[in-house]
């Protein structure tokens, strides 16, 4: 066994918390000693322990009086460069540097920190194996340091002739139940679900994670809910607000009206106006500055519109019913360019399956 094969294990590790580090990174370890893996950690909730003092005191935990003995000459395997500046916990290096490692071999560095470094100072053998897996695990995160913005995935319900809004309102859903299971994955990776006042008024969503095998997780929190309304002509009582966690109404309006009183959580961002439309531009500058990685967009025509036209989505994720709405439905995108989302020269398809009876496409933009 090399150490392709323990950093997968490590990888297997972060994805344990895939749903409850947020807005930290998930980060997996494994700590091995003549070819075994003696101890496993994982980051599990943002502001708990890092994975290596997890790794390390899961160690503690099984050999007890004779945990120095088993660390002393092992391997630890972590899939991001330890911490080396202090945050919620102490920087991890300096707990690393009390035991007699072998060898640290990291999956991805970490552009914010300095751990392979000051490991690599006091005398530690240190291996960056610059791993695809270590970055596609916080993609968010990395795209973030990169970019200096949040990582915009839009999800989109539509039919087979690219309508999203039905032209009755007799019916609700357009993508079957396996589909709308697979967009509750979507929402618990997500900091921000992002929403319209028209979505809020017409469709009546919670806007939540409702999976139970998600929140029964008791490190699990709900993403923060966005919704955006010029006029504040919403629904106060509709289930998006009255449900339990952070709302946040986007507005260019100075307060909240008296019918949004009584409202637990909530609080007004304003913003300036682009012609008629809140300024989407300005929206994600604001973010940015937040400690905020990932935002999924569940919106109408409208609000994913001028997120497209501003070039502010990073990746759709499209759900396709196989049947047509007709001409009188509403074609999921209404903004002023004329984009073709299924143009090989504009976006890549990184990703396609189906989903019960409706197909899931995975789009990014070139």
């Amino acid at each position: 066994m090399n150490d392709s094969f323990f950093i997968s294990k490590a990888i297997s590790l972060g994805l344990k918390g895939r749903f409850t580090a947020k807005p930290g990174v998930k980060v997996g370890c494994v700590i091995v000693k003549d070819n075994k893996i003696i101890g496993r950690g994982f980051y599990q909730k943002y502001g708990g322990s890092h994975a290596e003092i997890n790794a390390i005191n899961d160690v503690k935990k099984k050999y007890k009086t004779n945990y120095l003995s088993k660390l002393s000459g092992s391997d630890l395997f972590v899939t991001l460069e330890p911490c080396s500046k202090k945050g919620k916990t102490g920087a991890c290096v300096n707990e690393l540097k009390k035991y007699d490692f072998k060898r640290i071999i990291v999956g991805a560095k970490d552009p914010t920190q300095s751990g392979i470094n000051s490991l690599q100072r006091a005398g530690y053998e240190v291996k960056n194996l610059n791993n695809q897996q270590c970055q596609i695990l916080n993609e968010s995160f990395f795209h973030k340091v990169k970019s200096k913005k949040p990582f915009v995935r839009a999800k989109v319900a539509m039919s087979s002739d690219h309508k999203s809004v039905f032209a009755s309102k007799q019916r609700k859903w357009i993508t079957g139940i396996p589909a709308r299971n697979d967009v509750q994955i979507l929402r618990a990776e997500a900091d921000i679900i992002l929403t319209g006042a028209g979505t809020i008024n017409e469709d009546n969503p919670s806007m939540n994670v409702r999976s139970k095998k998600i929140i029964a997780n008791e490190n699990f929190i709900q993403p923060e809910r966005y919704v955006f309304s010029n006029s504040l002509k919403l629904n106060w009582s509709a289930p998006f607000f009255k449900l339990p966690g952070k709302k946040v109404v986007v507005t260019s309006k100075k307060s909240l009206p008296k019918l949004s009183q009584g409202i637990k959580d909530i609080s007004l961002m304003n913003l300036g106006k682009n012609n008629d439309s809140l300024n989407s531009k300005d929206f994600i500058k604001r973010i940015s500055k937040l400690n905020v990685n990932n935002i999924l967009i569940e919106a109408g025509p409208r609000l994913l519109g001028s997120f497209s036209d501003h070039d502010l989505v990073d990746e759709y994720i499209f759900y396709i019913s196989p049947e047509k709405l007709g001409d009188k439905a509403l074609h999921f995108y209404g903004g002023n360019k004329q984009l073709n989302f299924f143009d090989k020269k504009l976006f890549d398809i990184v990703d396609e399956t189906n989903i019960g009876k409706d197909k899931k496409i995975t789009l990014r933009k070139k």
